[in-house]
């Protein structure tokens, strides 16, 4: 057994500290956010913390404080890799793995815990024939302590006919070019502000043309992306896209009794783009009577109009 006093070199050690203190930060862990607050936290004085990342070289103590406080472990090769010195062109501990290894590491359920996603029906906000979204558990997810991430499949659809609707003697038929999927993941009941849970999301497909003529590419940030979901050629999007298994998005990192909200919204000067195969002009009688028509339906939220929403919630699998 090796005696805390021994000191160790320790690859990117500088990186490594400042990462870990970087994610405390992020997810308000302030007593863990820097060098003096170790040192006021009696984690490890600040002089011996600056002296170690500075020549990247650390007792095995000073270590096990580390690990302590942060919850890593010093065995993982890619804090530390033993057999560095007789490959150094494959090691182990880069910072980027290390943190990479840390954030699954904490993002994992506790012990024993299976958690999974129950899917609330999709609230349809205008008439759901018209655009309509819903999410589920991939067929072939299996819930496990283990597991880090749950995915998810979207099944999409848009009726090729767009929207009509009365006024008077007048019909107004509006198509849709393009509407937004957007997350909104909640704890505690309010907004979630924990940088370790995410959502992380791949690029939507049609298999085949008759499925539908859309597509969906990520837009946003790490810590909030959505899609864009639009017709590559430029018209109005149509069809029917239905999944029982895959990964269109994976949740990561989140606890049981969190929620995520999901909406599909359109903006209302972008997606409504035709009035009886006529455009859609920001001047026209008809698209003051279909905003007033959104108005009244309570979908409208200043330019963008909401179609649907859907309330997934992490519940632990016995």
């Amino acid at each position: 057994m090796v005696a805390d006093d021994y000191v160790q070199d320790i690859f990117e050690l500088d990186l490594k500290i400042n990462r870990l203190m970087a994610w405390a930060k992020n997810v308000g862990k302030k007593e863990l956010g820097s060098r003096r607050a170790l040192a006021r936290t009696l984690v490890i004085p600040y002089s011996t913390l600056s002296s170690a990342m500075k020549s990247r070289r650390m007792s095995v103590g000073n270590q096990k404080a580390l690990e302590v406080a942060f919850g890593f472990q010093v065995e993982w090769p890619e804090w530390r890799d033993s057999d560095a010195m007789r490959a150094p062109n494959r090691r182990r501990d880069h910072a980027q793995a290390f943190i990479d290894k840390f954030l699954a590491f904490i993002s994992r359920p506790p012990s024993g815990m299976c958690l999974t996603i129950e899917a609330a029906p999709t609230t349809p906000r205008v008439d759901y024939r018209v655009a309509d979204h819903s999410f589920a558990v991939a067929g072939s997810f299996e819930p496990s302590p283990q597991t880090a991430g749950i995915p998810l499949v979207l099944s999409l659809s848009f009726d090729e006919r767009g929207w009509s609707l009365g006024y008077d003697l007048t019909v107004l038929t509006v198509g849709l070019r393009e509407v937004d999927i957007q997350f909104f993941p909640i704890r505690d009941g309010g907004a979630m502000k924990e940088k370790n849970a995410s959502i992380k999301l791949s690029e939507l497909t049609c298999h085949i043309d008759a499925e539908g003529n859309f597509r969906g590419i990520v837009r946003g940030l790490q810590e909030r992306p959505w899609w864009i979901i639009s017709n590559p050629d430029g018209g109005c999007i149509s069809g029917m896209r239905r999944r029982n298994d895959g990964q269109d998005c994976i949740c990561e990192g989140f606890r049981a009794d969190d929620e995520i909200r999901t909406k599909m919204t359109a903006r209302v000067s972008d997606c409504f783009v035709s009035v009886s195969g006529q455009p859609f002009d920001d001047a026209s009688e008809a698209k003051r009577k279909f905003i007033e028509h959104l108005s009244a339906l309570e979908v409208l939220n200043g330019a963008e109009a909401t179609l649907g929403e859907q309330i997934l919630k992490v519940v632990e699998k016995s």
